[in-house]
């Protein structure tokens, strides 16, 4: 199998493919758009395992930026060793170890079954099968805001702040550059200090939601979340977000404002190139 990588005067193609590969492919399809419409698809490999019919998407960043995160997508299970063939060229292209987030769990599940010995397997779930929920474009509220607060946006003075509020490890630079690339929406009380957020990130979904723990029960949350909806649906993109299937409060928060859960799951896989070539040894 030969892998393609998409051109730009493919794109238009791309888009359509993906969009009715809905709601499938919604992590690869936002993602895609997001990263054409801000003028980022320069710095990443847009790479597919045939074309103009394909069955697998994975894109990911140049060796030029120093992040590991890629986007795939992949119709099913029976499909998955032609992604696996993607992700082996697109390693040796870039990073020997590639995160790769928008696959379902049962071509988690495909990829894993690859190999005979789990201690010896080249793929491994990052963290727990992640719940899919999706913002019908009516499901988009108008919100009040409340009396002594403002909504604004993000900007790089507060990457410090919002950093500190992350739930996972990660660089300070990467926070900024989600920060300062893509929207997201502030609440601040009139002194402009920073009191909940929300932003869409790179890969496309909504999250990073905060609110300062003395504002929580003040549905702060539901504003920032509703808003943000809002901005994203005005400017023509899908709204989605991903929800550990452990986290009833989020899944409840979610469905309370709009969110459609999808009958699928979404698996963050890992993948080292290493790992592959030792077994092959």
């Amino acid at each position: 199998m030969a892998v393609h990588e998409v051109l730009p005067e493919e794109y238009d193609d791309l888009d359509q493919k993906l969009e009715k590969e809905l709601p499938l492919s919604i992590h690869g399809l936002v993602h895609f758009r997001l990263m054409r419409r801000k003028h980022l698809l320069t710095e990443k490999m847009v790479l597919v395992d045939s074309w103009p019919d394909f069955s697998a998407l994975l894109i990911v960043d140049r060796p030029t930026r120093e992040t590991w995160i890629s986007v795939g997508f992949c119709k099913g299970p029976k499909f998955a060793s032609n992604l696996k063939t993607i992700l082996q060229f697109a390693s040796r292209e870039t990073y020997r170890f590639l995160e790769i987030v928008g696959c379902s769990s049962d071509v988690m599940d495909a990829l894993i079954n690859f190999n005979q010995s789990a201690n010896s397997c080249s793929f491994r779930r990052m963290r727990t099968d992640l719940l899919v929920y999706i913002l019908p474009a009516g499901n988009t509220v108008p919100v009040t805001v409340p009396d002594g607060f403002k909504i604004s946006e993000l900007s790089g003075r507060h990457t410090e702040i919002v950093h500190k509020s992350w739930p996972f490890p990660s660089k300070e630079k990467w926070t900024n550059y989600q920060i300062t690339h893509f929207p997201s929406v502030l609440i601040e009380t009139e002194d402009e200090r920073p009191v909940a957020w929300e932003l869409q990130y790179e890969y496309g979904a909504l999250g990073g939601l905060h609110v300062e723990p003395e504002y929580r029960r003040s549905k702060l949350g539901s504003i920032v979340t509703r808003t943000l909806a809002e901005k994203m649906t005005k400017d023509g993109q899908l709204v989605f977000a991903i929800v550990e299937e452990s986290n009833p409060i989020s899944m409840a928060f979610h469905e309370k404002n709009g969110f459609v859960r999808m009958p699928f799951k979404f698996s963050r896989i890992g993948f080292s190139l290493e790992a592959m070539e030792k077994k092959e040894m």
